[in-house]
């Protein structure tokens, strides 16, 4: 059965310009349970030390994920992990000649000697033990398998196979994972692969194919320069793709809106299965189909992870989905007026860039002669935005000022760093225009408050 080792904790924070507290650390090792991943890779104690307090508060959580401890090859590291009474230390040195002759200065023989020795020292404290052969992708095969059989013998029961640099591709990664295979002392195989040319999630699948157990994944695919397997990503393959239902789908979207709240790490909109364009439809052959019969354009239901489908109304529309998107409202139009409202639609969709349902419910009041109130009119609203301590609010005040319906930015003290003024003819505008601040790079929080009265020279208005 395949296993999954997170690592949001220590190769997530990794990311350039990520840095989580502690009460965050713990809320994402809950998280993380409550899917089901085997194994939390909670971090290096070593690091500093509100890291090896996070540590240690999550290893007394009690949770049912191994918590893992990661450590260079060094003792008084190791101890740090044995403090901080996790289950398992995960002792890495690189294994690659041009690691060994740039970096650590160390033969080969020496760094078996180095593996073997910490391996021991932490099997010694009681401690299960996984090996990574850093950059082992780049490491000569033959000295790869005497560095890990070194590492077995000595007491490790993981090894984890290290493509450091993402530069195998999925049948590299089979045909070296078939070897180890063959060819190690008993153990388990990790699979700890980046994403450099963006082949993460396909090698680790080759490699589970191949005869390994265990995937490496973060959060929405942090990590160290483009990171490593998203961890929805991977889940909902293995889940489809390869039978393995063990984990909880629902638990997979709060865990990836969590981490962009706190991380500032926004997802593209057609990043796979949690991007915002993951369940759109747009095209007219595409919404027709969709809307007949979800199967002929979605690879699977939406639903089974919390998500619904989303059809885009614009150019590229057709009547069906300009017929479904009426009927949401309520209105009812004859054939002749849906063919009117969307030849208006196309119209107005070459010289816009964007349709809101506002839009398209004028059109249709246009078009039958019939006043359709079924959406607010007129709305004003105060939202208040929390920005990223790494951002300079200033970067972020430019992008406001240039948005549509915006008409007041100020820069604030207190828990929020900018408040603006946004003025919406509906609750779909306003909404649209919250949408766009969250996708801004550097905005942390908003909290929207709706204008019930305005109060203007000491008189009333409504």
């Amino acid at each position: 059965m395949v296993e999954i080792l997170d690592s949001t904790l220590r190769e997530g924070e990794q990311t350039p310009y990520v840095n989580f507290l502690i009460d965050e650390k713990l809320e994402i090792a809950r998280l993380l349970d409550k899917v089901g991943v085997d194994m939390i890779e909670a971090g290096d104690p070593s690091v500093s030390p509100n890291i090896f307090q996070a540590i240690k508060k999550i290893a007394a959580m009690k949770l049912k994920a191994e918590i893992v401890g990661h450590s260079l090859a060094i003792k008084a590291n190791i101890d740090k992990a044995k403090e901080c009474n996790v289950d398992r230390v995960a002792v890495f040195y690189a294994t690659s000649k041009i690691h060994l002759e740039a970096k650590t200065h160390k033969t080969q023989d020496q760094a078996i000697d180095i593996v073997v020795e910490h391996v021991r020292y932490a099997r010694s404290l009681g401690l299960k033990v996984r090996y990574t052969p850093e950059d082992a992708s780049r490491t000569d095969f033959e000295y790869l398998i005497k560095i890990c059989n070194a590492a077995i013998e000595a007491g490790a029961d993981r090894i984890s196979f290290a493509d450091t640099l993402g530069i195998l591709q999925p049948h590299e990664v089979y045909e070296r994972i078939v070897e180890l295979r063959k060819r190690l002392m008993p153990c388990k195989i990790d699979l700890h692969c980046h994403d450099d040319y963006g082949l993460a999630l396909a090698n680790a699948m080759a490699g589970i194919r191949a005869g390994a157990d265990c995937i490496h994944t973060t959060v929405n695919g942090m990590g160290e320069r483009t990171g490593i397997p998203d961890l929805v990503e991977t889940v909902v393959a293995l889940n489809n793709l390869a039978g393995e239902q063990k984990y909880d789908m629902r638990a997979l979207l709060p865990i990836s809106n969590y981490m962009e709240k706190i991380s500032g790490f926004f997802l593209s909109p057609n990043k796979p299965v949690s991007g915002i364009n993951a369940f759109s439809h747009k095209s007219g052959v595409h919404t027709n189909g969709v809307l007949k019969d979800p199967r002929t354009y979605e690879p699977f239901d939406p639903a089974i992870i919390g998500r619904e489908r989303r059809i885009v109304i614009d150019k590229y529309t057709g009547k069906r989905a300009v017929a479904s998107r009426l009927e949401e409202y309520g209105v009812s139009v004859t054939p002749e007026e849906l063919e009117n409202i969307t030849d208006a639609i196309k119209k107005i969709g070459d010289t816009r860039k964007f349709l809101f349902d506002a839009d398209i419910i004028e059109i249709a009041e246009n078009v039958t002669g019939r006043v359709i109130d079924v959406i607010p009119k007129e709305i004003n609203a105060i939202v208040m935005i929390a920005v990223e301590s790494h951002v300079y609010t200033s970067a972020v005040v430019r992008r406001l000022k240039n948005l549509r319906n915006i008409y007041n930015v100020y820069e604030i003290t207190g828990d929020y760093d900018i408040s603006i003024f946004v003025k919406a003819e509906n609750t779909a505008e306003l909404n649209n225009v919250i949408e766009e601040l969250r996708a801004i790079p550097g905005i942390k929080q908003t909290d929207t408050r709706i204008v019930l009265k305005k109060h203007s020279d000491n008189h009333l208005e409504q």
